[in-house]
């Protein structure tokens, strides 16, 4: 399996510096408390819910690990999770704490133009969000912006903690009040809050009017709490009812969910992580305590959305509405090309549809949050909310759209593993009335034909490997992560001789160090997890798991496990040959050479077990 390593704009020297200056207890005890535990801080997990600490920090390996949910890292990981920053901005806030200084963007050639740029657009945005929430709380025209507020039964508090404002019915006020501090055309274009005359009317008018006129106005928030965007919602019915900034310097919507900044905590929390249809939504489910809500902005989840959506949770629940608009939406986004997307991720997602006429802002104000918790609980996961609604098109349409939903239907089972396979096609034939088996030969032909669904199935269908020689291998990748082995231990062993992928992944970083440092440091690990997050959870568990054995029996261990390791191996390649000669028999060929490399198998195998 190939990894990546990312070049970095702080270099790698500083990097390790703070990381070895910082103390990554002090760090976790300013989020939760944790107690010593012989050598190590337990305390409880703040990444899922328990009552038994099972989160574990290292002081002399500056790393942590919950053995409850996996979750695991490093001090940089730590802050990364806990507040939903990015490396770079975790790395400065522990310098910062230790006192090291790390060179800003500026300081790299090429990179200050466009670090000035985005922070000038901030600071704009803020001054822009400013004059919106005014306008709202404020000025007179504002009044018809916090009476529709107050239909949709959105208190004070909440107004505040969203900073919603209102953008006046005029084409340049918005214009007018940031050209009066300063701010340019083009800044007021760049942030995408006005529109260039020029680019609209002609090359003969010029100057910008206001993007947002007679709106409620959403700022759209980054991780960091910055505003970078903006959202309207129309009073004049006459207009589109949304209404976005465009793609800016800052605000890419393929990118962001609202209120992901908010949601973050909870999202982790609960280990859960809703996505809704619109603003209000999100607001109303907030204000009624459920807070790991977000939405989409304009735009269905794809691929962009996942790097975010995987900082905070491995579960999605989607809210459609219940309109069949919505439901149409909601098939086209799940299509099997979004149940690819999830399921290569880890994610898994349910789907929560709400009763006819009823959104969530409808049924938390009307019915109550239990309502809503009960309609949460009653979720389905994707793949069976695309198969009951094509179902129910494939019993009342026409022949031709009949056999599309079916044809739909059994390239999402395909992609299922095959005990579901098998559930799903009992199900179908009846309740539609088909003949099962005539069902299947269907289902295997759309398999062959399209062939990936069949690479998939075999791919889950491969068996593990054996528990005994997975802990073997677990057990001197172990020993190599915590720095207990002297590499001439290992002998010829290579990271193809693991079967473990993920095994053979660090085992190969390992045989890469240099000949000074090799298998001697975690940190080498903890470096290589930062790049590769999909690996920081096996680290972490990996290097503060204790050793099931005294100290001075390891060297003994480890060659052991070099040696079941070799021993499988050989295993194998022995009978490999041994069919390879048995077909060359039947089939009349020479198979002296092929006895004399047996032969030579079963010599070394016999080395090795002894």
């Amino acid at each position: 399996m190939g990894v990546s390593v990312n070049p970095r704009i702080i270099p790698e020297d500083i990097i390790q510096r703070i990381r070895e200056r910082a103390d990554i207890v002090e760090i976790v005890s300013a989020h939760l408390r944790v107690d010593k535990a012989g050598q190590n801080f337990k305390g409880l997990c703040p990444f899922h819910s328990e009552k038994t600490p099972s989160f574990t920090v290292s002081p002399s390996r500056q790393m942590f690990h919950c053995f409850g949910c996996g979750t695991g890292g490093d001090i940089f990981s730590f802050i990364m999770k806990i507040n939903g920053e990015s490396f770079t901005s975790a790395v400065r806030q522990v310098a910062d704490r230790v006192g090291i200084h790390v060179p800003s963007v500026s300081d790299h050639p090429g990179g200050d133009k466009i670090a000035r740029r985005r922070e000038t657009l901030i600071q704009l945005n803020e001054d822009v969000a400013n004059f919106f929430e005014t306008s709202l709380w404020h000025d007179s025209l504002g009044k018809r912006g916090m009476e529709y507020l107050n239909t949709r039964a959105i208190q004070e508090e909440t107004i505040r903690t969203f900073r919603l404002g209102f953008a006046r019915p005029s084409w340049d006020a918005l214009a007018k009040a940031m050209h009066a501090k300063g701010w340019t055309d083009n800044d007021l274009v760049d942030a995408g809050v006005a529109i260039s005359r020029n680019a609209q009317d002609g090359a003969q008018r010029t100057g910008v009017y206001d993007r947002f006129r007679d709106r409620i106005i959403f700022p759209i928030f980054d991780l960091q709490n910055r505003v970078i965007a903006f959202g309207g919602r129309v009073l004049d019915k006459t207009q589109p009812k949304y209404l976005n900034s465009p793609e800016t310097l800052l605000f890419h919507k393929s990118q962001q969910l609202y209120a992901m900044e908010k949601a973050r905590t909870e999202a982790t929390r609960h280990n859960a992580l809703m996505v809704v249809e619109g603003y209000f939504d999100v607001i109303a489910l907030h204000q009624a305590g459920i807070q790991n809500v977000v939405a989409t902005l304009g735009t269905a989840l794809t691929s962009s959305h996942l790097p975010l959506i995987q900082r905070f949770s491995k579960n999605l629940k989607l809210v459609f509405d219940p309109d069949t608009a919505g439901i149409r939406a909601a098939l086209r986004t799940a299509a099997v090309e979004m149940l690819d997307l999830f399921a290569g991720r880890g994610i898994s997602v349910d789907v929560v549809t709400l009763p006819d006429q009823r959104d969530p802002d409808t049924v938390v104000r009307e019915e109550g949050t239990a309502a809503f918790d009960q309609l949460v609980k009653g979720a389905e996961t994707l793949i069976d909310f695309v198969i009951r609604h094509n179902l129910s098109q494939a019993t009342d349409q026409s022949i031709e759209a009949h056999v599309e939903s079916l044809d739909t239907i059994l390239a999402i089972i395909a992609k299922t593993s095959d005990s579901y396979q098998s559930l799903y096609l009992k199900q179908i034939a009846e309740r539609l009335g088909i003949d099962e088996h005539a069902l299947r030969m269907q289902h295997r032909a759309a398999s062959v034909k399209t062939n990936k669904p069949a690479k998939r199935i075999r791919r889950i269908a491969e068996p593990p490997p054996s528990p005994q020689s997975g802990q073997v291998e677990e057990m001197l990748l172990q020993l190599v992560i915590q720095g207990k082995v002297n590499p001439e231990w290992l002998g010829d062993l290579q990271a193809s001789e693991f079967l473990n992928r993920d095994y053979q992944t660090l085992f190969s970083w390992a045989r890469a160090m240099p000949e000074n440092e090799h298998l001697t440091h975690t940190q080498h690990f903890v470096s290589f997890g930062e790049r590769n997050p999909e690996y920081e959870s096996l680290i972490s568990r990996l290097a503060l798991r204790p050793l099931e054995f005294e100290e001075h029996t390891i060297e003994r261990a480890v060659r052991e496990c070099v040696s079941r390791i070799k021993a499988r191996n050989l295993d194998n390649q022995f009978s490999e040959r041994t069919r390879q000669i048995r077909i060359a028999e039947r089939e009349g060929c020479s198979t002296k050479d092929m006895h004399t490399q047996l032969e030579a198998l079963r010599q070394e195998k016999s080395a090795y077990a002894q």
